[in-house]
């Protein structure tokens, strides 16, 4: 015959470790919501501080940081093939640097007949829908167009310090692409950006290309990005020869975005 214990039979220690059964669970339960809570605020604070940094080093376009970018522009990209693309990339990724713009550059870096190359990136994160894009785009490197080039990447400096900060519900990213170049496999820096937006699960929405690009240079961006096929917008804006003009065309380009 099976015995019967009562609730009085059970020992003290007993109690412990029933207790302990029922309790732990719980409390493991409650620690985990806890600890995500922590984790949420802790992220959010993070944000914000970071929010705060950037709005701080947000600075309006005027011709003169205009005209600054520009002199520096000319000198930069006044090099031989090659190492002007190198100097471009570094230039945008020091003056667009956590310290001076509030932006965190990403270099996509490969090797093109001996020289280290890359496709420059910054973005505005998109709170609601980061994984769809807008890009501001500025191929560069071509000899023959070097004074549009200019204007092209001082518009999208003074743009991009302008913005500093701020964030849409979609993401806006500024990428600078050296022209005419390619990697040890041979796909161009325009095709890597392709392929790694692609691997990143990434929608383009729109391509806004600046520098006045002809009709070929716009039709290997669609083909790069399958506008065919994904429907994205490819758009370019006049060239511009002057200060007057860019701060003209990017404060237009700001109302629109």
């Amino acid at each position: 015959m099976s015995e019967v214990y009562s609730s009085s039979s059970i020992t003290p220690s007993g109690r412990i470790v029933r207790a302990a059964l029922i309790i732990f669970p719980f409390g493991t339960v409650v620690l985990g919501v806890a600890s995500f809570g922590f984790w949420w605020w802790k992220r959010e604070q993070v944000d914000e501080r970071s929010y705060a940094y950037s709005v701080a080093l947000r600075r309006q376009m005027t011709p003169q940081a205009l005209e600054r970018y520009v002199s520096i522009l000319g000198e930069v990209l006044n090099q031989p093939d090659g190492e002007r693309q190198a100097a471009v990339a570094s230039f945008l990724e020091s003056s667009m640097s956590p310290e001076n713009m509030g932006y965190n550059p990403k270099r996509d870096r490969f090797i093109n007949q001996g020289l280290e190359q890359s496709n420059v990136e910054i973005e505005l994160t998109g709170r609601q829908r980061p994984r769809e894009l807008r890009l501001m785009l500025v191929p560069y490197g071509i000899k023959a167009r070097q004074a549009a080039e200019v204007q092209a990447l001082a518009g999208l400096m003074a743009l991009a310090h302008e913005l500093t900060g701020e964030r849409g519900e979609a993401t806006l990213r500024f990428v600078a692409v050296p022209w005419e170049v390619r990697d040890q496999s041979g796909r161009t820096a325009l095709t890597r950006l392709a392929d790694s937006v692609r691997e990143k699960s990434e929608k383009v929405m729109r391509i806004t290309v600046l520098g006045g690009v002809g009709d070929t240079v716009l039709e290997e961006i669609r083909q790069a990005f399958g506008a065919a096929q994904t429907g994205v917008i490819v758009e370019s804006l006049p060239e511009t020869q002057d200060v007057s003009t860019t701060l003209g065309a990017m404060q237009a380009l700001r109302q629109k975005l």
